[in-house]
């Protein structure tokens, strides 16, 4: 067991770019917005990168779309694509039988992989957990992506159950959003990775200590390669390569706008019962939007329907440009 996708998790590396979602005045998605900006990551994606898109993630609003607005947002990002990269889709639902369907949609219209949440509303125990994931895989004939993400789940899957996972025929890589080093090394160490391909959910900064760990993780998902792809695969590169202090010179050149999303989401206080260490603000989705506006893609206008996503004050889309023009990208 574990074994299946030989090739699609040869693929499964490098930056993995979560698609935003832009809405229009009226709170409809704008598909021709989402298909110009797929359309860039590709012709990025060209030039020899290691690039995945991920669509109809948490970061591309899903929950706040209906079904059919999902399978739209995938069914156009994979002909846009039209076999030239990975697709990883978004199939995520509360409950086993309805992201069967949807896993089992993304395969019909021919996404490569389905990215799969823990369940969420409803927690499962740790049995509960791995039944949820192994009847899914099970059920359709698509590779699965175990997403460990206990920000928006409420669960965190501990390396041991991961482990346990990465031997379940079908789920064939993981989405680490795990909050310490300790956890990463553990995964690194336990795992084939004939059996699981390791991805680092939480960004460039983790991803550069996960991957440290015998680089293990192949890769890892981030929101600036929707308006700036060459950060993310410059950053993967480095570390591919065993360039440690080029990678920290990638992210030095992040870190304006690091600096300033880090200062706006301390500026709305959390009423999370998750402890300060697990918590998370969704003003990385308006600022990534606001950000593809400045550099001319179709970043699309707020609307109150993306509540409980929030909206940015004047000033912050200041600050936001300010760091924009600091890191030369418009």
């Amino acid at each position: 067991m574990g074994k299946a996708f030989p090739g699609l998790k040869k693929k499964l590396k490098g930056s993995v770019i979560v698609q935003l979602c832009p809405y229009t005045e009226q709170g409809n998605i704008d598909l021709d917005g989402l298909r110009e900006n797929t359309r860039f990551i590709l012709d990025f994606a060209k030039k020899g990168k290691d690039v995945v898109i991920l669509t109809n993630g948490s970061t591309g609003e899903f929950y706040a779309n209906t079904v059919e607005e999902q399978k739209q947002c995938i069914k156009m990002t994979v002909e846009t694509v039209a076999g030239q990269l990975p697709v990883m889709a978004g199939v995520s639902q509360a409950a086993a039988g309805l992201t069967i369907q949807m896993a089992r949609y993304a395969k019909e219209v021919g996404a490569d992989c389905a990215l799969v949440v823990s369940p969420y509303y409803n927690h499962a125990s740790k049995e509960g957990t791995y039944q949820f994931f192994k009847t899914v895989a099970e059920a359709v004939d698509i590779g699965i992506v175990a997403y460990n993400n206990p920000d928006v789940s409420g669960l965190l899957i501990p390396p041991d159950l991961m482990a346990r996972l990465a031997k379940t025929n079908n789920i064939i890589a993981c989405k680490d959003n795990s909050p310490t080093a300790a956890s990463y090394f553990w995964k690194a160490a336990t795992i084939d990775q004939d059996d699981m391909v390791l991805l680092n959910g939480l960004g460039e900064v983790e991803y550069v200590a996960a991957a440290s760990y015998g680089l293990k993780y192949r890769g890892f998902v981030n929101t600036i390669g929707n308006y700036a792809p060459e950060l993310p695969s410059s950053l993967y590169e480095a570390v591919e390569s065993g360039d440690f202090k080029k990678a920290m010179e990638v992210l030095s050149r992040e870190l304006p706008l690091l600096k300033v999303s880090s200062a706006i989401a301390s500026r709305r206080e959390s009423i999370s019962v998750f402890p300060e260490w697990l918590r998370a603000t969704t003003t990385y989705i308006t600022i990534g939007k606001y950000a593809m506006n400045l550099v001319g893609l179709k970043g699309g206008t707020y609307h109150p329907a993306e509540l409980p996503v929030e909206d940015l004050a004047a000033e912050e889309k200041k600050e936001i440009k300010r760091a924009l023009q600091e890191m030369h990208l418009i």
